[in-house]
């Protein structure tokens, strides 16, 4: 084997969109090395293929409750067939990098297993698994990029480079993926919700379908600093069980486009609006999106495809380096794009949420010479967003109901830092349109009502327990239920305040509220699991089972610290046997969590 023909294959597994762009970092960094390499989903590969090859890098994601991406769970279901023999990988070397959140418990459980899964069929792992965590300031960079180096020098004491050739530049030029043109039609955009689609998923969902907002109700006081909302749509009658998850498609607001035109007013990109773009892959490696092949217009990319409130990552300053006239920003965009230079990109971008628009802003050299082809490396597309359904389908056939917190904080920036989707959500009038779906979530509830069933949901958590209460309510059946909430004042922000009040009378809820600002010493939900802790030990020991959802700051941990409290003070337990007792519940579904940043 000569060095120029090293095939490399790097398969990803991604639900939304972060492994994916890790796996194409690592395909084009590869070529600085001469290694032949592409990034593909795991589904696009067979078992043959793997069978065949002899050097893999696996990049995979892990979700809901410990589970594989949408785009890699055919893959693993071959994998797990127990007919495959223990030597089916043995001329396979590899290599595995999870991209995973420690505020779950299975933090980077699908990395973990397939690393220990490709083992168990004779393959050689080329490195330790690589556990990058979002939870740390600096993202899943902070692990990837030590990672990617031991590969690299791993790969190379295999297959090291001819005497004479060395690696090629860290800042290797990087040419755009498709060619794109434009044809001056003036055309009226067509007015269809979810006509652009995502380019980063392999399936389109075939449940689509336009809800019509029939209600978006504040649900905080005004004077309160957070506005959440309960909006009601209007569905066709699609079925959903509580735990399912609403997906829609948000768009760009439209003072942040004109931004956008603004900012590339004295840019290469001059077209109409209506304009229709046109693209052509320059590779069969990156094909055009079935989304992008299909007539589009400039306004269209703006409003529904270009995500504009992106944190700008680093091949972002790695392109405008290679654009720029300006001997001071080139300097400030390689040292971004450096090891070095992560600490002070973090300060720049991501403490204060910078996004990619203001960056063009501020280095004005590089963004006139952006042409239009430049703006699909620079801008990644709008990502569809997953709301936990807090309706119940029994109670509501034809509505579907979701809790949106509105995104909107100070940073040490001028300009208010807000969310695109809530934000978008929040302006959305009755009458008007969005392209949804419905997928499963992560909570799987009991389907029969025979054991306590323990609901932990501060703020917008408690969307799914709306649902799941709602749904069994009119049991006939004597529930069990208990739920605590979690808000700062009962008077501002106590969500769905009347449904669970009512619930709570009529004797098919156990509510305990943890108002955390209505006195002097703050109270949380955990405090509230702790001073009921022997009604909490004895659902317990009659097999109750535990939901918990919310933010993944640190609440999980609280929470999980306050059950194996309760285990220890009122069940007599161990520390250690607390800790198993958590555990067996995990592996028997009978404590989920839902949690997100």
């Amino acid at each position: 084997m000569t060095f120029e023909n090293v095939k490399i294959h790097i398969l990803f597994g991604s639900q939304t969109g972060n492994a994916q762009d890790l796996a194409e970092r690592i395909a084009r960094e590869s070529k600085r090395f001469y290694f032949q390499s592409h990034a593909k989903p795991l589904d696009e590969f067979s078992l043959s293929d793997l069978v065949q090859e002899r050097c893999i890098v696996f990049v995979c994601s892990t979700t809901g409750q410990g589970e594989e991406p949408d785009n890699m769970k055919s893959f693993w279901k071959l994998l797990l067939k127990r007919s495959l023999p223990c030597n089916l990988l043995g001329n396979l070397r590899f290599a595995v990098i999870g991209l995973g959140d420690s505020s779950y418990a299975k933090f980077n459980f699908v990395a973990k297993r397939l690393q220990k899964r490709l083992s168990q069929l004779g393959g050689q792992s080329l490195l330790p698994l690589g556990l990058a965590d979002d939870q740390h300031d600096l993202g899943y960079d902070a692990v990837a990029d030590l990672w990617m180096q031991n590969l690299w020098t791993k790969l190379l004491e295999d297959y090291p480079l001819p005497a004479g050739v060395r690696p090629l530049s860290k800042n290797l030029p990087i040419n755009p993926r498709w060619t794109v043109t434009s044809e001056a039609k003036f055309l009226e955009p067509p007015n269809e919700p979810g006509r652009i689609r995502s380019i980063f998923y392999s399936t389109k969902p075939s449940n689509e379908f336009n809800a019509k907002v029939l209600e978006n109700c504040r649900q905080t006081d005004p004077s309160h600093f957070q506005d959440v909302r309960l909006i009601r749509f209007q569905t066709e009658g699609q079925e959903y069980a509580p735990g399912d998850l609403l997906v829609l498609r948000p768009k760009n607001l439209a003072w942040k486009v004109k931004e956008f035109k603004d900012a590339l007013a004295e840019s290469k990109v001059s077209i109409p609006d209506s304009a229709l773009v046109q693209l052509s892959e320059t590779s069969e490696n990156t094909p055009v999106p079935d989304a992008l092949k299909a007539e589009v217009t400039f306004q269209q990319l703006c409003e529904e495809y270009f995500d504009l409130f992106a944190i700008p990552r680093r091949r972002v300053f790695q392109l405008l380096s290679q654009i720029t006239d300006s001997d001071l920003e080139k300097e400030k965009c390689l040292e971004f794009c450096s090891a070095e230079g992560q600490q002070d990109m973090y300060s720049y971008t991501s403490r204060p949420r910078r996004n990619t628009v203001e960056v063009l802003r501020d280095f004005p050299h590089a963004t006139k010479n952006i042409t239009l082809d430049v703006l699909f490396e620079i801008f990644p597309p709008i990502k569809p967003r997953e709301f936990s359904i807090a309706s119940s389908f029994k109670a509501v056939k034809n509505e579907v109901h979701i809790l949106v917190a509105v995104v909107k904080y100070k940073t040490n920036l001028k300009t208010e830092r807000i969310g695109l989707c809530s934000n978008y959500l929040a302006d959305l009038s009755a009458g008007d349109q969005v392209a949804t779906w419905i997928k499963p979530g992560c909570f799987k509830f009991p389907q029969t009502l025979d054991n306590p069933v323990i609901m932990v949901g501060p703020g917008t958590g408690v969307a799914p327990f709306r649902s799941f209460i709602l749904e069994v309510a009119d049991s006939a059946t004597a529930l069990d239920l208990i739920l605590f909430y979690g808000c700062r004042y009962k008077a501002k922000d106590f969500l769905c305040k009347n449904d669970f009040e009512h619930l709570s009378r009529s004797g098919n809820l156990t509510l305990i509220c943890a108002f955390s600002r209505d006195q002097d010493e703050k109270i949380y939900v955990q405090d509230k699991i702790r001073e009921h802790g022997h009604a909490v030990w004895q659902a317990l020991e009659r097999k109750a089972s535990i939901f918990v959802a919310g933010n993944s700051k640190n609440m999980p941990q609280q929470v999980r610290q306050a059950f194996m409290d309760v285990c220890v003070q009122h069940g007599q337990l161990s520390e250690l046997e607390a800790a198993h007792l958590m555990e067996r519940m995990e592996k028997a579904s009978r404590y989920q969590t839902e949690c997100w940043s």
